[in-house]
């Protein structure tokens, strides 16, 4: 009866969004982007990201008129591609060199921000630029050729996703009457380029009888036949925009690739499915256009009948709703708002009501785990792998193993210890994974050599959570030596932190060497060789050789507690080395986890905690040496 009331109490806590619904909405449209089926919103939030650094439009790069508001990527990808052919005010174009700006003839500000006419004038007084260092090897481009090419390729995207959708768009007016009898459509209203090209076998016969005249014999249905094929010749420019691959393969088709509108309007053969996809979305554009919230909502309601079908065993709708809603809840944005309190709170409960206070930081911490918990939860189900793949992923993994070791500690010692450690790494990763996080899809999909759950699961996991431990033990190490400054005397709490580390040791020596086994087993499976000293593969050996000279010096006396904490300390720097810095020797078979930008943050790390190890531990050895003097 108990847990039959827990699940009830689960089921009310859970928000209406994570309920299945059977209907789409327009942000969970299903488009192909790098191989991955996403939704809409996603697929927006990573261009606009592309263009503008940033994944939603905030008030200073809208205009006058959305002064107050903000500016959702779907709802601005929906605007420019709905109204192409509309000069849009919105300043999404970041351009964060000031030499930059001056040489394109723009004026610099504080907020470097610009709209897409300002950006088209400037390209197009360094065209010829441009086409010159657009051949040019990359060796060969200095820091600024780098940053034009960048800003050159981005407007390219926009232009592309601007008018991705105009052969959708009702922008062609039908005058005649005996053209809309031929048309089946309405006289006096506009129809899309689609439209009459579906129909275009209606048009043949006239479209030869006008061309077999003279242009000043023309009729009145000539002549305005005459003015469509112009306004479709102007559209039909627009097929560039091929970006947005909103339309499903044919049913019988063998491979997956999707397709763009304007690769849908070039083919002839098109199935039924293709053809109700196309219908819902040019229906949606439309209610888009008029803003007719019923009409969108028949719109989806027809569109998603027409995709789930087909793709049913790939794309489930609760798949798609889940990332849709992982997007916009920003879970891991609330879990470190979490982590934060729990450090606040635990820092004031060190000067007034300690018992409380520390009480609440505990929870704040649980909490925090727990939407960190259901975030990664969250994208193995989206994704249907295991949690770690790319280097993002293993910085939230090892970030959450970290918090749960902490939280273990704090359950058994009950001092604020553990409180301490998880929130400070659940600040800290979080941190660091936001950087890694504003580099593109946090979703995408896997390369070849990792494309096995199986391994995924068993090697990637294992020797990610021998990460965790060992940054957990590292922490450790750091409070057992400010603990040894601050209260030399106190032997009992000593003694129990210096356990504490031993245990936390072996942890990490475990999980490291079982995973450094597994990853030689799926190499010698994958690459025909058990061992082959890439560099990734040194940085795992190096941890678990620099654990087991620790353990060993400190079970055999060679290592007293502050050298052994000292000697975690170093092994944070040794971890960290074989996690980043190995990528930035871009060298081996471990290509898929190259990072870049990463040095200067790298070497700070590592001058910070070689010297806040060295002074404390001669602080340490110095206190010890003034009793015995």
């Amino acid at each position: 009866m108990k847990a039959i009331n827990i699940f009830i109490i689960f089921l009310l806590l859970i928000p209406n969004k994570f309920l299945k619904s059977e209907v789409f909405n327009s942000d969970e449209i299903l488009v192909q982007e790098n191989g991955r089926v996403k939704p809409f919103d996603t697929f927006a939030r990573n261009n606009l990201l592309a263009i503008l650094s940033k994944r939603s439009l905030k008030s200073s790069a809208l205009p006058n008129s959305y002064s107050e508001k903000q500016m959702s990527a779907s709802d601005w990808l929906f605007e420019i591609s709905t109204k192409p052919y509309q000069a849009h005010n919105h300043r999404i174009f970041n351009i964060q060199n000031p030499e930059l700006v001056r040489s394109m003839g723009l004026d610099w500000d504080d907020k470097h921000l610009f709209t897409a006419e300002e950006v088209l004038l400037g390209l197009q007084n360094k065209i010829e630029y441009i086409n010159k260092i657009q051949n040019l090897d990359e060796s060969q481009l200095s820091s600024f050729d780098e940053l034009m090419l960048r800003l050159y390729r981005n407007f390219v995207l926009y232009q592309e996703l601007k008018y991705s959708l105009s052969c959708l768009l009702p922008i062609i007016p039908i005058n005649n009457n005996e053209i809309a009898l031929l048309m089946d459509v309405e006289n006096n209203t506009k129809v899309s380029y689609y439209n009459i090209i579906s129909k275009i076998d209606r048009l043949r016969l006239p479209i030869q009888n006008m061309l077999d005249k003279e242009s000043n014999n023309w009729d009145v249905t000539e002549q305005s036949l005459s003015q469509i094929l112009m306004q479709m010749k102007e559209i039909n420019q627009d097929k560039f925009a091929q970006k947005l691959k909103l339309i499903p393969p044919q049913e019988e088709s063998k491979d997956d690739i999707w397709l763009s509108p304007w690769e849908i309007v070039e083919k002839s053969d098109i199935d039924n499915n293709q053809k109700r996809v196309i219908n819902s979305l040019e229906k949606l554009i439309n209610a888009k256009i008029k803003n007719d919230r019923d009409e969108e909502l028949l719109a989806m309601s027809s569109y998603s009948q027409s995709v789930d079908p087909n793709y049913r065993n790939y794309f489930t709708f609760f798949k798609i709703q889940k990332e849709v809603w992982l997007n916009k809840t920003k879970i891991f944005i609330k879990s470190t708002m979490f982590y934060l309190l729990a450090f606040l709170l635990l820092s004031i409960s060190w000067i007034v009501k300690p018992k409380f206070l520390k009480l609440t930081a505990l929870i704040m911490l649980v909490f925090g785990s727990i939407l960190h918990s259901y975030g990664i939860i969250l994208r193995v189900i989206i994704m249907a792998r295991p949690p770690v793949s790319t280097l993002y992923e293993s910085i939230i993994f090892v970030n959450l193993i970290s918090v749960i070791f902490a939280l273990i500690l704090e359950f058994k010692r009950r001092d604020g210890v553990g409180i301490f450690v998880g929130s400070v790494c659940g600040i800290v990763l979080h941190y660091v994974g936001f950087g890694y996080a504003n580099d593109g899809d946090t979703l995408g999909m896997l390369v070849a050599v990792l494309n096995s759950n199986f391994w995924l699961a068993t090697h990637v996991t294992t020797i990610t959570t021998g990460y965790g431990a060992s940054l957990f033990a590292g922490l450790l190490g750091h409070i057992y030596l400010v603990q040894a400054f601050m209260y030399p005397n106190d032997n009992k709490y000593l003694k129990t932190l210096s356990k504490n580390m031993l245990g936390a040791t072996l942890f990490a020596l475990f999980f490291t060497l079982f995973g450094t086994i597994l990853g030689g087993i799926w190499a010698d499976q994958s690459w025909g060789r058990f061992w082959g000293w890439d560099p990734k593969e040194n940085g795992a050996l190096l941890i678990v050789m620099w654990q087991i000279m620790l353990l060993h010096m400190r079970i055999t006396g060679m290592a007293k507690p502050q050298g052994f904490a000292f000697g975690l300390i170093l092994n944070n720097i040794v971890v960290v080395m074989a996690w980043f810095g190995v990528n930035l020797l871009s060298v081996g078979l471990h290509s898929y986890g190259f990072a870049s930008g990463i040095a200067r943050n790298l070497i700070i790390f590592t001058i910070l905690e070689l010297s806040i190890g060295v002074i404390l531990y001669f602080l340490v050895i110095k206190n010890i040496k003034s009793r015995f003097t």
